[in-house]
């Protein structure tokens, strides 16, 4: 799941001006900080421009500040923003009427080096961006995206102040402007700081109201680089791998940086909002892959809210946390091994035993323990043998000896593809795989490219993702007693506008742009049951859930001898609907339908969701009464969209596709 967080990164170490010195790790900090954002909070990298060197004019940094933060359609207001400077700084003579109080008439200017500070543009000399301009600049952003906006500075502006400081020279990110003068700063203003006065002096000004200010040292203090990179930089990215930062305010988390062995003992938190925590919150949403657990301190057993249902087994193992938030701070504080598993909910011992863990704490999977390992065969090309080799190296090929991925499943690499349940190769750009078992249809097996993604990366996606896909309860309590069926909607009066395109488990439908249906569930058990539906998508491996009932009612949504719609137009129940692209003559995924006579928490199904369909998603709570002993079961469809250019379907519904496994 992205992030939605969005940044301008920028990292300046050689200089266009022969009279500046070159600094050394601005640009590695730049793109140190880029790895952060994306390995660390899951941040697309289209959601982020770097700018590095020669790249990082002012001009170009004004430009990639209107085009991709102001004006930047994909940004909604209260989304995370940060804004990042590594480089110099520098200050010059305000010039006259600079600023509204007469007590600041001979005060200096702040300024951001870019890479052509100080030399000679087409209209003059460039002054840098001056602390009036950024204000500027980032109260445009606010009022165009909300005041969710970081800054962070690893620069300083002002000279050494002493003979020995002098020798810091060459690792100070901040040097002299000699020949840009105070006139140059009212012709490089911004556009939006022109015609009145700036009410702040310089960069750290208490009362921020567009953003939060992290800096390297207040004004007058020095910003330091050394080998491992800017020592500002460097302590940031240290101290928030170490902190929880779903609960870590700005103000106490640079409290944290200052106290570090080896953190900037100067840095600075300053702004309105200094008190919330990194991006509001923003990345530090629930973890879904972790269930609730309850530790019986009489028998030492622990109650994980997981079961039979999402695939749980008899030695199964769980790391286990004191949050279940994304994207901060959580080791884990034991472990457990399932020993005993319920429809819904499972047992598990507490390893080592003597842990001390509170009675309510968060469990992950960390090993599913599946017996039958997911098979592997590794497709390799004369342009691909080193890439397969170092690949292959690391998959077992006897069972017994299966590796657990990164998802805890058990991987094996077999020899022939008639054994495999994918074929893979890793080429430059992306990884192509061809699915064996299961297959949509018989005479073809379906063939993706998934780009972006390491070869063991997709090899643990898809080794979940059909876990996911096969899973079933063996006893098939409900078999033939529940149905479900698939139809496309009028978009104007939201009535069924055709006939039930689910047959035998399948549907052929011939696609059309923003065309919405329904999944009517018919429940013709003697069981009250709650369901919970997922959309499968082959192509990305991901599992998106299309419904799950809110829990808080106690009532289930699937009567006995009754029916449920799933986007049937009433308030609360959005259409489902689906795209494709343009260029794909057949797309096809999987409805899968769980069925519980008592409601659980389905959210760890979850993975890597897409916005493909859109659907109904309600409240995360469980209901924990049970008054009898819980069933549950699965319902399986595949559905293919047929994308033909002059918009008939290749052949009518239901008769190209071979049933799945269903009720």
């Amino acid at each position: 799941m992205s992030t939605r967080v969005f940044s301008l990164i920028i990292g300046i170490d050689n200089y266009k001006s022969g009279g500046i010195w070159n600094l050394h790790s601005c640009v590695d900090d730049a793109k140190r900080m880029k790895h952060w954002l994306v390995d660390a909070l899951s941040v697309p990298k289209d959601q982020i421009r770097v700018l590095i060197d020669s790249h990082a004019t002012k001009e170009m940094i004004e430009d990639a500040f209107m085009e991709h933060l102001v004006n930047n359609p994909a940004i909604e207001e209260g989304d995370g923003i940060l804004i990042y400077f590594a480089g110099h700084g520098s200050s010059l003579p305000a010039p006259p009427n600079w600023y509204q109080s007469n007590a600041t008439h001979n005060a200096n200017v702040q300024v951001l080096c870019p890479y052509d500070h100080d030399t000679k543009s087409a209209l003059g000399r460039v002054s840098g961006i001056s602390d009036r301009s950024f204000h500027a600049l980032l109260d445009d952003l606010a009022s165009s995206k909300g005041d969710n906006i970081t800054v962070l500075l690893d620069c300083c502006f002002t000279p050494s102040q002493t003979k020995s400081d002098g020798l810091h020279r060459r690792v100070t990110r901040w040097t002299s402007t000699a020949k840009a003068t105070p006139d140059d700063l009212y012709r490089d203003l911004w556009s939006g700081a022109r015609g009145k006065h700036s009410p702040r002096s310089g960069f750290f000004t208490a009362d921020l109201p567009s953003h939060v200010l992290l800096a390297a040292c207040p004004a007058g203090g020095k910003a330091i680089e050394g080998k491992e990179g800017g020592k500002f930089t460097n302590g940031f990215l240290h101290i928030v791998s170490q902190l929880p930062l779903h609960s870590t305010p700005y103000s106490q988390l640079m409290e944290c940086l200052r106290k570090a062995p080896a953190g900037p003992q100067q840095a600075v938190c300053i702004g309105k909002y200094e008190h919330r925590h990194l991006f509001n919150d923003v990345p530090f949403d629930i973890d879904r892959r972790l269930s609730s657990a309850t530790l019986n301190t009489a028998t030492g057993l622990l109650k994980i809210d997981i079961g039979d249902i999402h695939g749980i087994v008899e030695g199964t193992e769980f790391s286990l946390h004191f949050y279940n938030r994304r994207h901060s701070h959580n080791p884990p504080v034991a472990f457990a091994i399932v020993s005993e598993v319920h429809a819904t909910c499972c047992f598990a011992r507490v390893k080592p035993p003597e842990a001390r863990i509170p009675e309510t704490c968060w469990a992950k999977v960390r090993r599913w323990n599946n017996y039958r390992p997911f098979r592997v065969h590794l497709k390799v090309t004369l342009s691909s043998f080193l890439r397969m080799w170092k690949l292959g190296h690391n998959l077992p090929t006897k069972p017994g000896h299966s590796q657990s991925s990164l998802n805890g499943l058990n991987i094996l690499k077999v020899k022939q593809p008639n054994l495999a349940d994918i074929s893979l190769n890793v080429g430059r750009q992306c990884v192509t795989v061809v699915q064996h078992k299961p297959i949509l249809s018989e005479d073809e097996k379906p063939t993706v490219k998934i780009e972006g993604k390491t070869g063991p990366e997709v090899i643990d996606d898809a080794a979940l993702f059909n876990m996911h896909l096969v899973h079933k309860n063996l006893k098939s309590p409900l078999r033939n007693l529940v149905h479900m069926e698939l139809y496309r909607l009028d978009p104007l009066s939201w009535s069924k506008s055709g006939v039930n395109y689910l047959h035998d488990g399948v549907a052929t439908i011939p696609y059309e742009a923003g065309a919405i249906y329904q999944v009517l569930l018919r429940n013709r058990s003697m069981v009250d049951l709650w369901a919970y539906l997922a959309y499968m998508d082959p192509t990305k491996y991901s599992i998106t859930l299309l419904y799950r009932p809110d829990s808080s009612d106690q009532t289930p949504p699937l009567p006995s001898q009754g029916y449920l719609e799933i986007g049937s137009g009433k308030q609360g129940s959005e259409a489902l609907s689906f795209a494709i692209s343009e260029h794909k003559h057949i797309q096809a995924g999987y409805l899968k339908l769980f069925l519980s006579s008592t409601p659980t928490n389905m959210n760890t199904l979850e993975h890597d969701p897409l916005p493909h369909w859109s659907a109904d998603l309600d409240s995360d709570g469980i209901s924990t009464s049970v008054s009898m002993i819980p069933i549950w079961d699965t319902a399986l469809a595949s559905i293919e969209f047929i994308n033909h250019p002059d918009g008939n379907s290749l052949m009518p519904c239901g008769q190209r596709a071979h049933p799945t496994n269903n009720h």
